[in-house]
């Protein structure tokens, strides 16, 4: 298991002459102080230098501060800088790896130096390379954004299609780290397969576009050029019988169709000819008087039989109406048909002109012209063989990649993960005082929805399930566990405590802990930061030491940028 951890951060003001370093325990460090003291202030930043900017804004903060946060990948240090979206990063020996203005460019450093090789794709449906929200998000509780059932820990995850799903696989090791590797590799050899698919097709036209216009019937000096154009006009011929065969079949069915629809306007126009008669007798003929047996009135006209045919006779005057529409769009259907079928005819003449001329008489003009045809086309069929040779070639490779894939997915490791991470979400629930649930068919991203004061802490066992589900025995990183005011929803006295015990004793041993708490505790921290001025993180005392360490860092990143026009 690779280790992520926060070794310090130097936060530098030169408008307000302050500045602050602070520097972590390896393993759980507290930060107390009330609120607006600045304890998620330094968390933020933390997150922000990296390139992960959290959901909520910094109350009464010089947007010109500058951070150094200094981090460790497994026994590699590294400083990375930031001021205002310019950021650099430092190894160990004080060397810049690089400095960028650009997110994708310091993403892709980013990724490249903690090892972090997922990819997921963007709204463009591009694949691209997750960033350092990614890598931080099931990981860091924000205060803004995080103790809520969605996840808005940091802002702008809306770049990306669906990723949570995705991170958490890569981090629990339901898909390891190699899978997403060779994801990367499939997906690139498909672009190519899709490029090079796209080659042969356009060669294929051009091809075709040259055929019409050069002569196919002159001598070929070489024989295996005759082989050649009889492949491709067996081809011809074979793909000419299966097109009209099935227009044939076409024309046949849409002839039946403007039979039986010109049979349906027949019978409806008799049937209204018939109607006209009864109508016309109706209206006409003496009729006895009808007398309706509830109310007794007389009525002299049937006008019951009179509203009945007059509907009937609306109807069929409709259904006359539409049928001859569809008549007319089923001949004109037709007629499409017999003109596709007119065009087959015209290139069954001229399959048949070029072997007809092929046994006439030659003269040299022909033979002359053919030499120069015979040539083209020998360059197309052998572009068009090692295009194929290349297609097969990425077929082969796509093949041999999803079977890798499919051995890297593996369902008895899916299944262990998925019953550690249930396990440990109802322990998890029993030490917060919530009351247990039904957890056999939880997913990895099954996030709680609660309200009341239970929701934050359904919050905090999901989070810790998830911890230790991610630091678990299939697991790839050790991500310090960022947990910013667990007091929310107003704890009261029975459950707060329960809330930093469960922090303090539950979460993976081992694992680095920084903890920005109102409420002091007297469960041990290895570490204690006590912040006790509103809106004064930052110290005018630390401001000489920290500029000593932060300014030569900026000043080269600044350097760097001016002469780097790609950022």
């Amino acid at each position: 298991m690779k280790s992520f951890l926060f070794e310090s951060i130097w936060l530098l003001s030169h408008r307000e002459q302050r500045a602050l370093l602070t520097q972590f325990h390896p393993n759980k460090n507290i930060l107390f102080g009330r609120n607006h003291t600045g304890k998620s202030s330094l968390i933020k930043s933390l997150f922000l230098t990296l390139g992960a900017r959290p959901q909520g804004e910094l109350a009464q903060w010089d947007e010109n501060t500058i951070s150094v946060v200094a981090f460790r990948i497994e026994q590699k240090r590294y400083r990375a800088v930031h001021q205002q979206g310019h950021r650099a990063l430092f190894n160990e020996s004080g060397d810049l790896v690089i400095a960028a203005t650009n997110h994708e460019k310091w993403t892709q450093a980013f990724a490249t130096t903690v090892g972090f090789n997922l990819v997921l794709t963007d709204k463009q449906s591009k694949t691209v390379q997750a960033d350092p929200r990614c890598f931080f998000l099931p990981f860091y509780i924000n205060q803004d954004g995080s103790w809520q059932a969605d996840w808005g820990t940091f802002t702008s995850l809306q770049q990306y299609i669906a990723p949570v799903g995705a991170i958490l696989e890569y981090f629990s090791g339901i898909k390891p780290p190699e899978y997403y590797k060779l994801n990367a590799e499939r997906t690139q050899s498909q672009r190519l397969l899709d490029d090079l698919q796209k080659e042969r097709h356009f060669l294929d036209r051009a091809r075709e576009r040259f055929g019409r216009s050069m002569s196919l019937s002159g001598p070929k000096i070489q024989s295996e050029n005759f082989e050649q154009d009889i492949a491709r006009l067996t081809i011809e011929v074979t793909d000419l019988n299966e097109k009209q065969e099935n227009l044939r079949d076409m024309a046949v069915r849409e002839q039946e169709i403007i039979s039986n629809i010109q049979l349906q306007v027949d019978l409806a126009n008799d049937a209204l000819a018939t109607y006209e008669g009864d109508s016309s007798y109706l209206r006409n003929e003496p009729r006895e008087k009808l007398t309706c047996p509830t109310c007794g009135a007389e009525h002299t006209e049937p006008f019951l039989d009179l509203l009945t045919y007059a509907e009937d006779a609306r109807v069929l005057r409709e259904l006359v109406a539409r049928l001859r529409r569809d008549a007319t769009k089923a001949v004109e259907q037709y007629r499409k048909t017999q003109s596709q079928i007119l065009e087959l005819e015209n290139n069954y003449r001229r399959v048949s002109d070029i072997l007809a001329t092929r046994r006439g008489d030659l003269q040299f003009g022909d033979v002359v012209n053919s030499m120069g045809a015979e040539s083209a086309f020998r360059a197309f069929e052998e572009e068009s063989a090692a295009l194929k040779r290349d297609i097969d070639q990425r077929l082969s490779d796509i093949e041999t990649l999803t079977t890798r894939l499919k051995e890297l997915t593996d369902s008895r490791r899916s299944k262990e993960i998925l019953q550690s991470f249930r396990q440990a979400y109802s322990s998890a629930l029993i030490s917060l005082n919530l009351p247990p649930i039904d957890t056999s068919r939880l997913k990895l991203t099954s996030r709680p929805a609660l309200s009341g004061s239970g929701g934050p802490r359904s919050i905090l066992a999901y989070y810790g399930a998830l911890w230790r589900t991610c630091l678990g025995n299939h697991a790839s990183f050790s991500i310090p566990l960022v947990i910013d005011a667990p007091n929310q929803q107003g704890q009261d006295d029975i459950n707060l405590p329960k809330v930093l015990k469960f922090i303090a004793n539950d979460l993976p041993s081992g694992a680095q802990i920084i903890v920005g708490s109102e409420m002091e505790t007297d469960h041990i921290f290895d570490k204690k930061f006590v912040f006790d001025q509103p809106y004064r993180l930052l110290k005018e005392t630390e401001y000489a030491g920290v500029s000593e360490v932060v300014d030569p860092l900026a000043k080269t990143m600044y350097d760097a940028l001016r002469n780097d026009d790609t950022n």
